[in-house]
Order: C-alpha cells, then sequence, then structure tokens
C-alpha cells in the first residue's frame, strides 16, 4: 500500500521515540517492532492524509507513529493476558521477558503515544484516540468475560470485536483525515470506513485462527477455541446445530487443556455447517460498506489504494 521509502520512514520513527533512558524499554519495545507487522495502521494515517493533501508533512509520521505504538502496546498486554507463547513467529515478549516487564513496556508505549499527539495533534484528535483507547479496554475485558460463554450474542462479538480491532482502524482514519484538513463530514466518514474495515479485519483473522497455515499465520491454530473464544464461525452456525452437538461444543470451550481431537470434531462441525462461508461473506458485506464510505473523498491515487485495501482485507492468508 505505501511506498518501500515510505515503509522504511515509518521504521525509522519507530525507532527513534524508542528513546527511554530504561533499557528494558527499548529492548522489549525493538523486540517486538522489530518482529515486523503490517503497519496497516500507519499506513493508514498518511493514506488518509495524502488522500486530503496530495503529500505527507513531518508531523505526519510521528501521529502515524503514536498509533502503531498503541496497537503494539495492545499486543504486549493481550499477551501477557492471554499467556501466549507466540506473537509473529517469534516467541512472545512476556515468554522472553516475564510479565512485570512486558506490561510496563506496554504503559511506556501507550504514555509514549498519548505524549506524541499532544505535540504533534491537537485536541480533536486527543479526544478521538483517547476515546479509541478507553474502548479498546473495554473491548478487551468484555472478551475475558464471555470466555467459555456458548450463549454470547452477536451484538455482544462484535462489541468485543470492535473494541479489539476496529475501533484503533476507525481511529487512524479520522486522525489522517484530521491531518489532511478535512472536513468533519469527511472525518466522520472515514471514521465508519475504518471501523468497517477493522471489523472486517477481525472477522478474517477469526477466520484464520481455523484455516490458516500454522507458519504463515505465526501462532498455533485453533488458539481461540483452546482458549474458549466463541468467534464468528462458530458464532454463525451454532444455531445450526443439535442440542448434543452444543453441548459437546461447550465442554471443548470449557476445558482448560482440551483434547486436539476434540478442538479438530469443532473445527469439522465448524466448517461443515458452513461458518467459514458466513464468515468470509460478512467480511465482504463489511469491506462493501467501508468502500462506499470514500465517496465523500476525492478520486485519485490515494483513494484506489484504500479501495484496494479493503478488499485485501478479505483475501488475506495472514
Amino acid at each position: 500500500m505505501l511506498e518501500k521509502a515510505v515503509i522504511d520512514r515509518i521504521e525509522e520513527e519507530l525507532s527513534k521515540y524508542m528513546d527511554s533512558y530504561v533499557e528494558w524499554v527499548v529492548k522489549i519495545g525493538n523486540y517486538i517492532l522489530s518482529s515486523g507487522g503490517k503497519r496497516l495502521r500507519p499506513a493508514l494515517v498518511l493514506t488518509f492524509s495524502k488522500l486530503l493533501k496530495g503529500e505527507n508533512e513531518e508531523r505526519d509520521y510521528p501521529i502515524a507513529v503514536a498509533m502503531e505504538y498503541l496497537h503494539t502496546a495492545s499486543l504486549l498486554h493481550d499477551d501477557v493476558v492471554d499467556g501466549a507463547e507466540t506473537r509473529r513467529g517469534k516467541i512472545s515478549a512476556n515468554r522472553v521477558f516475564g510479565n512485570d516487564t512486558t506490561v510496563l513496556t506496554g504503559d511506556y508505549m501507550y504514555a509514549n503515544a498519548l505524549y506524541l499527539f499532544s505535540i504533534y495533534g491537537d485536541m480533536d484528535m486527543i479526544k478521538n484516540v483517547s476515546d479509541a483507547v478507553k474502548r479498546m479496554a473495554e473491548g478487551q475485558l468484555l472478551e475475558l468475560k464471555k470466555i467459555g460463554d456458548i450463549d454470547i450474542t452477536f451484538d455482544e462479538y462484535f462489541k468485543i470485536l470492535e473494541g479489539k480491532t476496529a475501533v484503533l482502524f476507525a481511529s487512524c482514519c479520522y486522525v489522517g483525515s484530521a491531518l489532511g484538513n478535512g472536513t468533519q463530514e469527511q472525518k466522520e466518514s472515514a471514521y465508519r470506513y475504518g471501523m468497517n474495515i477493522g471489523l472486517a479485519f477481525q472477522l478474517i483473522d477469526d477466520l484464520l485462527d481455523y484455516t490458516a497455515d500454522e507458519k504463515k499465520l505465526g501462532k498455533p491454530v485453533c488458539n481461540d477455541l483452546r482458549e474458549g473464544k466463541i468467534t464468528y464461525p462458530l458464532l454463525s452456525v451454532l444455531k445450526d446445530m443439535t442440542p448434543e452437538e452444543k453441548e459437546f461444543v461447550k465442554k471443548v470451550i470449557r476445558d482448560i487443556n482440551p483434547d486436539k481431537e476434540h478442538i479438530e470434531t469443532v473445527k469439522n462441525m465448524v466448517k461443515e455447517k458452513g461458518g467459514f462461508e458466513k464468515t468470509i461473506d460478512k467480511a465482504k458485506a463489511l469491506v462493501d460498506e467501508a468502500v462506499r464510505e470514500l465517496d465523500v473523498f476525492p478520486k485519485n491515487e490515494y483513494f484506489d489504494q484504500l479501495e484496494k485495501l479493503a478488499k485485501y482485507i478479505v483475501e488475506r492468508e495472514f
């Protein structure tokens, strides 16, 4: 989506602002940042800014980097909460450095992001981003509460998705439009575009947890089931299950250490009942909604890039 020179600049800026005198902060921060990642969030900031003004200014980059810090901080905290073993194909930071230092490094990255906004942003951006961070925490807490709950509703599931993923995508798009001096209508449309592609992104993540190649995914497949999380592929077919099938699923997701064969049985049930196709269809519908939100923006090469990004969300394999 972005030129190599822009990606390189993002990587440089990510390292530049990780400048704490505390060695652990730099070491842990660089460990997870060097693990790669798609850099979709800074890409959204920079692309929406360019969409409106044609080029990026100096302050666009620290703001884009701040959004990636928020994302990275949430990953560090998530891995501690989930007791994760791997992240992006590497041993997770909490396993290498311990839970305490990993959580505190995540705290530092949250604070560093807000500090960058206080210098390079404005009150409108800060208000939007602060709301996003609050909703991210709410989403994670709701997800924890719903572990092992086979009666989770679609509304609750999508509230979790908004907090886990979509609201930060939405905020990136809003902030990018603000950097491009967009109108209030454009900023709100950008926000809805981001929310929809963020929901679609997480839906595909939830599908890949069932279907992906483990090496490409960078973490074990069917991890959500092992952790007792009911995601869209399973949720979409629960109504089609017999009482006996539902009871079997309930036992598997509530088992602290579920049998591998039982996990495979649930996976096959979801596949046979059309859960994979239902997830793709829902993600595609959300992407279509996202693309419609772009109508208030000028038609140029960056408009085209945002259309392509929305479609990539559904087509990706990891």
